[in-house]
């Protein structure tokens, strides 16, 4: 029996508030549909979604529980009849939908969502480092102007290292693989590394970073990523120390990996522009371009064995794509000879928890390298950028060039060395300096000792790592005392003394 055409919804991002916003994708898909049958995309039902980011009150949440209410009253007929729909996103689109197949589905622990296809266009997955500037007083008094909200419950959401992203991703992999699958859903990632020269705003590095798009970086929008955490030992008597006990080590757990899903870089696109964005840039009519190829591709998978192929192929363009960006000639905006050098990048979404579940407000974490774990044997320029989230202090976010720590070949560009060979890091290793450090109740620094394996699991380029930092909360006797003895005494300055077991 032929399977039925998949009903399509198109669903945008942050801020939007025109559907302009598709470009030329719904005319697009109509056409390739004509032209390829074997697509069984039903042209007649090519949903644009309509959603409210940019009122303060609203929140990812909302926004999918309100999608699943206008999914079942505009096609809850035919989904009903076993029809599945193919949904196509774009930037926060992507952790809407996502969040919407979490809630009803993955997490409810019902099998089979109607969403077959689940293509995600420079999807915020890991958030966007441009959100802090969003939450800017500059921006509201942009939207007071324009007369509406910043929009602060959606970008809450989109901030590095905020808490939902985290409780979804880390789902995602608990739970994630058993959903992937033609009886559960196929999910892909797209997304590009280009700027457009004309947006460039100089006074903001972020529109034109190392391995973002201008807005989402490659490895916020990779749904594969890597889990690891790290324990802080019992505190142990020490008599070098000025408390008279330390707790210096911090012990790693095996790293735990993702479900694979296909990540393709695609070549010369920005993420929002008319011109060069990933979606708003693609032509109604036949005429080739990279985002509506790789769609397709997308569309086409039907099996597991199907969905393993397109993950290679699309590890293998990301591959070509990223060498041949690997340069970007600035020289034509101005009158200096001026190449930049694109790198693959990495996050670190470092949290720092202590043993009782309370997030540490007041740390610092120090990378290292080298036999001596010392910080100055790690290369320069390794650093891109380090932000903490506003909401959630206990959680920092390190953006990391990947050539400058793994090594790479030279450069070479019209004949000119660019840059030498880079050789690799020594190992990677990280101290944590929690605060307090005295009193009743205190914590204590710690650290990992570099190594090879560290820096294999810790930095994967175009991927994040999540690094769940677990420190001993040392609660000393002196915060609670019995007595038998009945005459009055003040105990306010009695000694904290030694951590209970």
């Amino acid at each position: 029996m032929a399977r039925q055409k998949r009903i399509v919804v198109l669903v945008h991002g942050w801020s939007v508030r025109n559907t302009d916003t598709y470009g030329g994708l719904p005319q697009r898909l109509k056409l390739e549909t004509q032209r390829r049958p074997d697509l069984e995309l039903d042209v007649r039902q090519i949903w644009l979604s309509e959603y409210i980011s940019f009122h303060n009150e609203v929140k990812v949440p909302d926004i999918a529980r309100a999608f699943q209410v206008a999914l079942q009253r505009e096609a809850g007929d035919a989904l009903k009849s076993g029809r599945r729909f193919a949904c196509i996103t774009h930037s926060t689109g992507g952790p809407v939908i996502r969040a919407w197949l979490h809630h009803f589905y993955i997490s409810a622990g019902r099998k089979r969502p109607p969403l077959s296809h689940l293509i995600m266009l420079a999807p915020a997955n890991f958030g966007s480092a441009l959100v802090q500037l969003g939450l800017s007083k500059l921006s509201r008094l942009r939207a007071w102007f324009e007369g509406v909200d910043v929009g602060t419950g959606v970008l809450d959401w989109l901030e590095l290292g905020s808490p939902q992203s985290y409780a979804l991703n880390m789902e995602w992999l608990e739970r994630g693989a058993a959903y992937i699958g033609p009886e559960g859903v196929f999910p892909f990632v797209l997304s590009g590394q280009s700027h457009d020269p004309q947006l460039y705003d100089f006074v903001n590095s972020y529109t034109a970073e190392t391995g973002s798009d201008g807005v989402v970086r490659v490895a916020g929008a990779n749904l594969n990523f890597t889990h690891v955490r790290l324990e802080q030992q019992a505190p142990q008597p020490d008599k070098n120390a000025k408390l008279g006990f330390s707790a210096p080590l911090l012990k790693a757990g095996a790293p735990r990996l993702s479900p694979a899903v296909p990540l393709a870089v695609i070549p010369g696109v920005c993420h929002s522009d008319v011109r060069m964005g990933i979606m708003r840039s693609i032509p109604a009519d036949a005429a080739p371009h990279p985002t509506i190829a790789a769609i397709l591709q997308c569309l086409r998978v039907n099996t597991r064995a199907d969905y393993a192929r397109l993950f290679d192929a699309f590890a293998a363009q990301t591959s070509a794509v990223q060498r041949q960006e690997q340069v970007e000639d600035r020289g034509g905006l101005g009158p200096f000879d001026h190449q930049v050098i694109t790198d693959a990048c990495a996050m670190l979404l470092f949290r720092v928890r202590d043993d009782q579940g309370n997030a540490i407000r007041d740390f610092d974490i120090i990378l290292t390298a080298g036999k001596r774990n010392d910080p100055n044997h790690l290369p320069p320029g390794f650093l891109m950028d380090r932000q903490r989230n506003h909401v959630d202090p206990g959680a920092i976010t390190y953006y990391i060039n990947c050539s400058r720590m793994l090594g790479g070949p030279a450069i070479v560009y019209r004949g000119k060395t660019l840059r030498a060979a880079l050789p690799a890091c020594e190992g990677l290793g990280l101290r944590v300096v929690p605060y307090p450090q005295d009193g009743f109740v205190l914590y204590q620094p710690a650290a990992l000792a570099a190594s090879a394996d560290n820096l294999r699991n810790f930095v994967r380029p175009n991927q994040t790592t999540v690094v769940d930092i677990v420190l001993k909360r040392i609660v000393r006797e002196g915060v609670y005392r019995l007595t038998q003895d009945a005459s009055p005494e003040n105990f306010t300055r009695q000694p904290p003394g030694m951590p209970l077991d």
